[in-house]
């Protein structure tokens, strides 16, 4: 569609909202490719405000994005949606979701350190502060002990 035809803000709300309810018909059917262009095309009908003046629902678009975007693994878009919602959602716990999307990317892409990094940030910012393990060896191996424990929990 074009934009600049829609000038009437309920309309475009109306068009973000579809394209939402499309992208999780999509997700629903494991195409997470199309379930993103969804999102990001009801995204671009939100207005320049959005996170004032339609917050729930340019929230329930940005982290639907950002989980779409971690599926197909592309980090760089998920890394822009990162940087919108951290910077729009208005607590730190509407922003978790796509926080552990971008530690989880970041994880996935062997950039250890900065997930490791952002994920103590994380938890320092939900008030849970942990002692950092002095060397990624003791880390590796603490990973390795939790994988362990998680499979003697398991079926």
């Amino acid at each position: 569609g074009n934009l600049s035809a829609i000038s009437d803000s309920n309309h475009r709300s109306m068009i973000a909202s579809l394209n939402l309810q499309a992208g999780k018909k999509a997700m629903s059917m494991s195409d997470f490719g199309l379930a993103l262009s969804f999102f990001e095309h009801g995204s671009s009908f939100l207005c320049q405000n959005h996170w004032n003046d339609d917050y729930d629902l340019s929230l329930e678009l940005f982290d639907c994005s950002a989980k779409c975007a971690y599926a197909i693994g592309d980090h760089m878009r998920l890394g822009e949606i990162s940087k919108q919602v951290l910077s729009g959602a208005r607590s730190f716990g509407d922003k978790l979701n796509v926080l552990y999307h971008f530690v989880s990317s970041l994880f996935d892409a062997s950039l250890m350190n900065e997930a490791i990094d952002k994920g103590f940030w994380v938890l320092s910012m939900l008030g849970i502060n942990l002692p950092r393990p002095s060397s990624t060896d003791e880390i590796l191996s603490l990973i390795e002990e939790t994988r362990s424990i998680l499979r003697g929990l398991s079926d």
